[in-house]
């Protein structure tokens, strides 16, 4: 069956199509029939792309189509996508992953600003500022020892702690903010 796609350039076109279809269809399977650097999806574009080739082949004359030049196409194919899986991919994967997300452990003793009022009982929501992102998050308030039953919206909070993916806050002002700007001593004129 092999040789008949490989010796006619129509089944060649469709079976590059073919590949293209089933590479985009396996593509939720990706992480579930993997082999570290080379799934299921990364099969079927070695497919398209040893297709594509042998039909350039088979089209130019170059030289006689057959299974082994076939098959020599697509275990070159093959290591090139997976050395390109691990040297260039899987690397800048990582680091993407280091660099752009906070865990969350890491947001205690953050300030943060309310965004939906935290009651004594229920849970309110908050806004953390976390490099150039923002990030909201479940917030209830902290060992309520000085009888706060309520922390309204635009409050600013300090995270104490974080439990079960929840910040426990308490209401906080940031002395340096609080201080504002200072008026001069030195020019006691009033302004225009």
């Amino acid at each position: 069956m092999l040789t008949t796609i490989l010796e006619d350039p129509l089944y060649l076109q469709f079976a590059f199509a073919g590949c293209i279809a089933l590479a985009i269809l396996t593509l939720p399977l990706k992480d579930i029939i993997s082999v570290g650097f080379y799934d299921i999806s990364d099969f079927f574009v070695t497919g398209m792309i040893a297709f594509f080739i042998t039909y350039g082949v088979l089209v130019t004359n170059l030289a006689t189509v057959s299974i082994w030049l076939f098959v020599g196409v697509f275990l070159a194919v093959m290591v090139v996508i997976m050395l390109m899986n691990i040297l260039v991919i899987l690397p800048f994967k990582s680091r993407a992953e280091n660099s752009t997300i906070t865990s969350i452990h890491e947001l205690e003793g953050k300030e943060a600003t309310v965004s939906i009022p935290i009651t004594l009982n229920g849970t309110g929501e908050v806004i953390v500022s976390t490099g150039f992102t923002r990030v909201n998050k479940m917030a209830k308030i902290y060992d309520n020892t000085d009888n706060i039953t309520v922390i309204p919206k635009n409050e600013n909070v300090l995270i104490m702690d974080v439990s079960n993916n929840i910040l426990y806050v308490l209401p906080y002002t940031n002395s340096i903010k609080a201080i504002g700007k200072p008026t001069p001593t030195w020019n006691k004129k009033p302004k225009k």
